[in-house]
């Protein structure tokens, strides 16, 4: 031991076989070893009384050098812990397996036995879930391979978008994981669609879809009426656009939008765009209009007015 440790400077005499004394407050400590002579310097308290006349720096050190072997202490248990846990769980594991293996086996050897009645009678193994159950619990393969498993799709996700020149905030569309979830059901044997069926086949059924749900929101314009609301905006290259959307009780969808950049926005012109989306939807279900508060927009909302006087 270093001859500037505070144990060192202040180590007790060996009285007797179990008793040590204290130079401080010559106090004989009966039994307990060295770890209890660090506690009586320390002042921990306990079932031994703290020494009185020890400076406070040194009452301080052992303190903390006590502190710190209960610390270590601690984390040696912890440690240990944990790697019993883990080897628990693996243990855990190959019971598993060798149950389902047992159970596969019975499966096949042993027939289902079938009562007087015809009917069949269940077997123990049935009380059991298989492996390949949604509920069962992982294997220890199938525990190791999911990691590398979900890497090699995501940089293949990955390395198809960076060739397709696909936006990566595409991610965030509503039906990016329906898509995956689709694809995972067809297992490894589906083969992606081709070029001509996507802008063929599956655009015309994507539309058609799309008219059916436009067509479900017309039965509720006709019993409740809706609202027509243009918004009319520049984008990032100085076009101007003008957005319809069509408000219900039942949601709001969106109509078209119209590049308005070579179209002169007087009240005539706004008011034939206005028509035609008014037409398209319907003038009996067309409650009002709502547009920018700009004065051709408000002229054009008058001429509005005057063709179909149920609106304002």
């Amino acid at each position: 031991m270093q001859s500037n440790s505070p144990f060192q400077r202040h180590r007790p005499r060996p009285v007797a076989l179990a008793l040590l004394l204290c130079d401080s407050v010559k106090q004989l400590i009966r039994g307990g070893g060295i770890h209890r002579f660090k506690l009586h310097l320390a002042g921990k308290g306990g079932d031994i009384e703290s020494c009185r006349k020890v400076p406070a720096a040194v009452r301080h050190q052992f303190h903390e050098s006590i502190e710190e072997l209960r610390s270590k202490k601690r984390k040696t248990q912890e440690q240990y812990a944990e790697s019993y846990n883990a080897c628990d769980d693996v243990e855990r594991e190959f019971d598993e397996i060798e149950r389902n293996e047992m159970q596969q086996q019975q499966k096949s050897r042993v027939p289902t036995p079938i009562s007087r009645k015809g009917k069949q009678v269940k077997g123990l193994q049935s009380y059991f879930p298989s492996a390949t159950t949604p509920g069962a619990q992982p294997t220890i393969k199938n525990v190791l391979q999911s990691k590398e498993i979900m890497e090699k799709c995501d940089i293949a996700i990955a390395k198809w978008m960076v060739d397709a020149s696909v936006p990566f905030n595409a991610i965030n569309s509503a039906y990016y994981q329906p898509m995956i979830d689709a694809i995972a059901s067809m297992g490894a044997g589906y083969k992606r669609p081709s070029y001509p069926r996507v802008r063929g086949y599956l655009l015309s059924k994507l539309v058609e879809d799309v008219r059916k749900m436009i067509d479900g929101y017309r039965e509720i314009w006709k019993q409740t009426g809706c609202t027509i609301m243009a918004d009319g905006w520049t984008d990032r290259c100085r076009r101007t656009l003008i957005n319809f959307l069509v408000y219900c009780p039942k949601g709001t969808i969106f109509l078209k939008s119209v590049d308005a950049s070579n179209i002169s926005k007087t009240a005539e012109n706004l008011f034939k765009l206005f028509r035609d989306v008014v037409l398209f939807v319907g003038p009996e279900n067309v409650v009002h209009i709502v547009t920018d508060n700009a004065a051709n927009y408000v002229a054009a909302g008058r001429l509005l007015e005057a063709e179909f006087p149920k609106l304002y």
